[in-house]
């Protein structure tokens, strides 16, 4: 038996391939599947996994292989790995490499001090910079758990009836003979698809001033990434009639197979620079300049897979001692392939609540795509691969428990659902001047 995408004159059957050593369950233990009639069994051990055909895993396959393993191959989520592994590692922005403890040179006493004020932002970048040889280490946690593809929850796909003249089906060996009597080698299946897909995600981040007027700064994330995919399959799908079959056929029924794995690594190695042009009215000015190395493992959603390059423009001004603005425009060029470039913004403030000592940074970001992230889908029976235009708001605390050392928390919310979005990304981090 084999699930096949069947066109009005005809099917193809997809192809098969091994798979990597993950934990496989026939059902999960406690759940129950809900449907207007009640499951029965099935032949060989369950619908799914006849349908997509147990197999015995290998080991030293990556996340993504589990969407192309026979049993879940033939629904055609693979080009879904890609987008994941570019949402984790690239979408969600890394902490600023801004430091919060700034010094200025005094020529009074020539040499560099500490300078009173607001901490940086905790995401997107000002235009002030750390001072001449001094070093700041910014050690941050996130976790994401992506929950939305273009605002349909990952854990409750459903595929859609037709796409085309092509639809779910499940062969029948020897054929059988349906409510009306007539003889079928193929039935519907309905097919409910669960994607559960988290990171965590441990950055370090050092910030080294070069001369006054520029900084530089290396980034490494190590990331732990899991993949949890369960498919729940009702043979014949209720939503064709005329392929009911008759009361008491083994062939009808519900039936669960899920499969998860996990993986650490680290992640795209991050180099960045700044060089302030400009100092005064209206606005300080500095360029950005940014490279990312595919370090990570994009197999395993850890990295891009691609060098990204990313120039842009950072203003700010401080207004008294109790508010600084800034704003970030910019692109990420996607070195292997420009079409897949992507353009950035950053425009937002921080709010001093308490002087010196506790600040609330608030950011609105935005990503959009120029072209979609991932070749599409062939036949998109749960979804399709397409470009997305992401506006995310960042709300933190950033408190100065010493005098060059803070503790920031923050939120980061999608304003928008396109695209791969998590409902909220909190990150943590403790930033120290040495």
């Amino acid at each position: 038996m084999s699930l096949v995408l069947m066109p009005a004159d005809g099917h193809v059957v997809a192809g098969t391939r091994r798979g990597r050593q993950i934990i496989l369950r026939a059902s999960r233990p406690g759940r129950t599947v809900g449907h207007r009639r009640r499951a029965r069994p099935v032949l060989a051990g369950g619908i799914l996994a006849a349908v997509l055909g147990m197999t015995s895993p290998a080991a030293g396959e990556s996340l993504s292989d589990i969407f192309e393993q026979p049993r879940f191959a033939r629904l055609g989520l693979a080009p879904i790995g890609p987008v994941l592994a570019a949402t984790v590692a690239d979408t969600y922005p890394v902490a600023s490499a801004s430091s919060s403890i700034v010094y200025r040179y005094d020529p009074t006493i020539d040499a560099p001090v500490l300078r009173p004020g607001l901490p940086g932002p905790i995401f997107g970048e000002r235009a002030e910079t750390v001072g001449k040889g001094r070093l700041d280490l910014t050690a941050s946690y996130s976790f994401v758990r992506l929950a939305t593809i273009d605002g349909e929850p990952l854990d409750d796909l459903v595929n859609q009836r037709t796409v085309g003249n092509r639809f779910l089906f499940f062969r029948v060996r020897g054929g059988t003979t349906l409510r009306d009597g007539r003889f079928t080698t193929v039935l519907p299946v309905h097919a409910n698809v669960d994607i559960g897909v988290t990171a965590h995600i441990v950055s370090a981040s050092v910030t080294y001033g070069v001369t006054p007027d520029l900084d530089v700064n290396v980034t490494l994330p190590v990331i732990r990434t899991s993949l949890d995919l369960e498919t729940t399959t009702i043979v014949p799908d209720p939503r064709f009639p005329t392929f009911a079959l008759p009361r008491g056929n083994p062939l009808a029924g519900t039936d669960v197979l899920s499969a998860s794995a996990d993986s650490a690594g680290v992640g795209d190695l991050l180099l960045r620079a700044k060089y302030i042009v400009h100092r005064g009215a209206p606005v300080d000015v500095a360029l950005g300049l940014g490279l990312s190395l595919p370090t990570g493992s994009a197999d395993d959603f850890q990295g891009t897979g691609t060098t990204r390059v990313f120039p842009g423009v950072i203003a700010s001004r401080v207004l008294g001692d109790r508010v600084e603005l800034f704003a970030n425009a910019g692109m990420e060029l996607d070195a292997n392939d420009v079409g897949r470039s992507a353009v950035r913004w950053v425009l937002g403030g921080t709010i001093s609540l308490l002087a010196e000592r506790l600040a609330m940074p608030i950011v609105f970001l935005g990503r959009h795509e120029i072209g979609a992230p991932a070749e599409p889908i062939r036949v998109p029976f749960f979804f399709q691969i397409e470009r997305s235009d992401a506006v995310d708001a960042s709300v933190g605390l950033r408190w100065r428990f010493l005098e060059t050392a803070l503790l920031s928390a923050n939120a980061l919310v999608p304003m928008n659902r396109s695209g791969l979005r998590a409902n909220v990304v909190p990150t943590v981090n403790v930033e120290w001047r040495f």
